[in-house]
């Protein structure tokens, strides 16, 4: 998982720094998740929301998005 996140914020021309940065936490934080590999939900979605893609749930057969997260459901899941 954690060569595909670092793929991700090559690919989109992020670092962790940015990352760190996004998520106002610090870079030492950020590697010790990246060492862990202990990423949550929240973790993918600000990955996401940095990157300007999506996390889904995509249906096999079609390819098509069933379930679409972003930034909107961390202030659901607050409330």
């Amino acid at each position: 998982m954690n060569n595909k996140i670092k793929a991700l914020l090559q690919l989109k021309g992020e670092t962790v720094t940015s990352y760190a940065n996004h998520t106002k936490r610090s870079q030492a934080n950020i590697s010790n998740k990246i060492a862990r590999s202990s990423w949550n939900a929240a973790d993918l979605i600000a990955l996401a929301d940095l990157t300007n893609t999506t996390l889904a749930f995509n249906d096999n057969e079609t390819g098509r998005p069933l379930i679409e997260f972003d930034k909107s459901d961390l202030k659901q899941e607050k409330e």
